[in-house]
């Protein structure tokens, strides 16, 4: 049924005001289109022509709310200022519901006549150009005709405008390729959709040709259909600076935060730091946190020098993260590589210098609960690790590994926080190194290390997958000596009776303790190359000549002793 609007209370025919008009029920799209449109032809063609149209008709705005596991297509028109270039960027239109009311106003015809307005002179014919022909009047024209004929003009409603369309963005800017020779010619030939046309597309792709113009750039540069937004502004928190001896425009962003000076040595770096930068910044922009926090981690670190952000976390109140990093800087440093990677060092402490600090390494795992590739019930552990708030830990001595349990908010343990009695018997050897590797294995043998990560990592996989670890078999791989190197064999075997799975256990240990040796030999080549490279130290065959001498001149041997200055020479080569 037709619907109604404008209804007047039920009043008697003398009291009624305002007529009541039928509203027929049809379907009317309405497109606000941005130009004044004289040619409807032209209109329709920069609109994208009758199929466009047809798309958005037979297409509704909101259809994509019906079926949002399927939605439908909403209606879009592209609309384009230049509807002859084939390159022009459209303008995207946006669909919009919507109640109006279309309404047909019919006003008597202008016959051409005219008079002075408000005398009573006889109506004169003016030229029949004044009258307009094209069957559309301005909006002023109709109200200025409302007016003349306030008791004679019709009022018809045609139907609702159930949605609109409206291009309200502004037109992207587009590179003109109207003076392109190669873009013209590929409008000419390729657009035209005949075999013909596209056969004569001839691009000359002969490299440096004299006459090939400027390098042919897109039309457009973005391929939203959306323009972008240029509305560009200083921000208000950069302030420009000329500098006044060289003229040099430099910005600075006064609302930046002080940037975090963290001191990250190698780990083969001659010595450690023994304090703070003396470039950091005052430790008041957070208030008294950051002090008490540095206070805190002060006597933490008197207790105990090296320690893993997590032991700190669990150590101290619950300080915000960013509190938490700017206190570290003021009291530790750290190794960006090596056995003691990811810790906090008080400031002077070198780890590498004494034995005792061995105790202090890392060992870092990356494990889930599929590891093994079974499928146990489910635990109570959670089955992947997660990266803890530093602020809120979910336990205060997470960090320690007692064989029994494994906490999923970390992946690096301190070797002092090992407490499982097998890996705490490995660890407590006596058999250590002459020297500290400080790439890989620090103050231990690779041999140690590798028993005690491959047996750890056995160890969780099976605490992940909720099941018992078998300690028998581990305490049949910890028997491997300690000092394992790339051409051993003697005791890198176990006992057959042991199993097969001991024996994979075993091949483990050795190809871990291998790799250990492997990498560390790398990074030491690395390194003297690095220093030759910098000069530091000469290269191989280099200043043989200048070292011999030095030596000859040290024992004060003569000209005429050749033979001991040949031997001098086998003994620096050897």
């Amino acid at each position: 049924m037709p619907g109604r609007i404008a209804v007047s209370p039920r009043l008697e025919p003398e009291e009624q005001h305002a007529p009541t008009h039928i509203v027929p029920r049809e379907r009317i799209v309405s497109i606000e289109h941005p130009c004044i449109v004289r040619n409807f032809d032209n209109g329709i063609e920069s609109l994208g022509g009758e199929p466009q149209l047809k798309h958005a008709l037979e297409h509704k705005v909101g259809d994509s709310l019906l079926n949002l596991e399927k939605p439908m297509e909403e209606p879009q028109l592209g609309l384009s200022l230049r509807p002859h270039d084939r390159f022009a960027k459209k303008l995207s239109s946006v669909g919009v519901q919507s109640r109006n009311v279309l309404i047909k106003v019919t006003v008597p015809k202008r016959t051409g006549r005219k008079r002075k307005r408000g005398s009573d002179d006889h109506f004169v014919l003016h030229s029949q150009t004044d009258i307009p022909n094209n069957g559309s009047l301005t909006a002023l024209d109709l109200l200025h005709s409302l007016k003349d004929n306030a008791d004679d003009y019709q009022v018809e409603a045609i139907g609702t405008v159930n949605e609109i369309h409206r291009f309200r963005n502004l037109p992207d800017f587009q590179l003109r390729s109207s003076d392109n020779t190669t873009l013209r010619d590929i409008a000419k030939h390729a657009l035209n959709p005949r075999y013909d046309s596209i056969k004569n597309l001839h691009i000359d792709m002969t490299p440096g040709a004299a006459h090939i113009g400027p390098l042919t750039a897109p039309p457009f540069f973005i391929g939203q259909a959306q323009p972008y937004s240029y509305a560009y502004q200083q921000a208000a928190g950069v302030s420009i600076t000329t500098d006044a001896a060289t003229g040099t425009i430099k910005t600075t962003n006064k609302q930046a935060p002080p940037k975090k000076v963290v001191i990250a040595i190698a780990a083969d770096a001659p010595s450690v730091p023994s304090g703070p930068p003396s470039n950091l910044t005052s430790m008041t922009p957070f208030g008294s946190f950051v002090e008490r926090c540095v206070a805190d981690l002060s006597a933490l670190l008197e207790t105990r020098p090296i320690m893993t952000k997590r032991v700190a976390q669990n150590s101290l109140p619950n300080y915000s993260d960013t509190v938490f990093k700017e206190a570290t800087q003021w009291v530790s440093y750290s190794f960006s590589s090596g056995p003691w990677r990811d810790t906090l060092i008080a400031y002077g402490v070198d780890p590498r210098s004494d034995p005792k600090y061995r105790i202090y390494q890392t060992l870092m795992f990356q494990l889930d609960r599929n590891a093994m590739g079974v499928h146990a019930a489910p635990s109570t552990s959670a089955s992947k690790w997660n990266r803890s708030v530093r602020h809120l830990s979910d336990s205060s001595k997470s960090h320690e590994f007692t064989g029994k349990a494994v906490t999923n908010n970390g992946k690096t343990w301190q070797i002092i926080d090992i407490h499982d009695p097998l890996l705490a018997r490995i660890l407590a050897t006596t058999t250590l190194p002459s020297t500290c590797d400080v790439h890989t294995n620090g103050w231990y043998h690779s041999g140690t290390i590798a028993k005690a990560r491959t047996i750890m990592r056995d160890h969780m996989e099976f605490l992940f997958a909720g099941l018992e670890p078998p300690e028998a078999e581990y305490e049949a791989v910890a028997l491997l000596p300690d000092a394992i190197g790339d051409e051993d064999v003697k005791g890198m075997v176990p006992d057959p009776s042991k199993g097969a799975r001991v024996a994979r256990l075993a091949a483990a240990v050795r190809g871990q303790a291998r790799m250990n040796n492997k990498d560390s030999r790398r990074r030491v080549e690395m390194e003297r190359e690095w220093r030759v490279l910098k000069g530091e130290i000469v290269g191989e065959g280099e200043g043989i000549e200048e070292g011999v001498r030095d030596v000859v001149e040290e024992e004060g041997v003569g000209a005429g002793a050749g033979g001991q200055m040949e031997t001098v020479v086998e003994e620096d080569e050897g």
